[in-house]
């Protein structure tokens, strides 16, 4: 019984090993692959952010799917919780009970996860694991990037415009943004950590930034203005 409690920790904290061949991710853009990345935002004051999967049984028998929640990296005050099938506290890290999915089913509406970020500024990424309750090593995973760092994507007011090119970007990238009041530039990495900030001393205009000292991957700019986060998007680096 520790050895399977072992391996079931040891796949949530390193990853999802492989891939499930019984169990298959999707959301409302369409298939989610295994171990990849979610991007939700959110404001610091919202009571919580949440995100929803859906979770499909790609075999012909009925499977026990658990659930568990790692929280990879977590802003300091910060908490989450999750739902599948009903809703747990957030110091339940792995569902009690199974949800029976049937053959060549999927379960939609059961799960979601909650990140409660009590009014911290930050990005928090937590991973949910699905697996079948009697083969753990049968799971499949997804991360969520929570971000609370203010207006989002689809959110941004008319009057507040953000955008850069080329994107993706190997070498230098051009900002141009437009706010109500003179702001700096933030970039930030996925963890949430800040990797650069440059001081525009203007409320709208252009900046070539050089981004050839950063790692490959996705990055998020934002305008910031009297320390709050006036628009977000995201960047990708070559």
């Amino acid at each position: 019984m520790k050895k399977l409690f072992l391996f079931i920790y040891l796949v949530g904290v390193v990853g999802c090993i492989g891939y499930s061949q019984s169990l298959s991710l999707s959301n409302e853009n369409g298939p989610v692959a295994n171990n990849a990345y979610v991007d939700v935002l959110g404001y610091p004051t919202d009571d919580e952010i949440v995100v929803e999967m859906n979770v499909t049984n790609n075999t012909a028998d009925t499977l026990p799917v658990m659930l568990k929640k790692v929280e990879l990296s977590m802003v300091p005050g910060t908490a989450s919780m999750f739902c599948w099938g009903l809703c747990y506290s957030p110091s339940v890290f792995v569902s009690p009970d199974p949800l029976m999915i049937g053959g060549n089913s999927t379960n939609t509406g059961d799960f979601s996860g909650h990140y409660l970020p009590s009014g911290y500024s930050g990005m928090s990424v937590i991973r949910y694991v699905f697996y079948d309750e009697r083969n753990p090593s049968d799971s499949v995973c997804f991360n969520t990037n929570f971000h609370a760092y203010g207006v989002g994507f689809e959110e941004q007011p008319a009057a507040n415009t953000l955008s850069a090119y080329p994107n993706p970007a190997n070498g230098n990238v051009t900002i141009s943004y437009s706010g109500p009041e003179a702001g700096n530039l933030v970039i930030r990495n996925v963890l949430g950590t800040k990797v650069k900030e440059i001081a525009t001393g203007k409320a709208s205009g252009k900046v070539t930034v050089s981004v050839s000292d950063l790692a490959s991957g996705i990055y998020f700019y934002s305008f910031v203005a009297n320390d709050k986060v006036i628009s977000t998007k995201k960047l990708v680096v070559k």
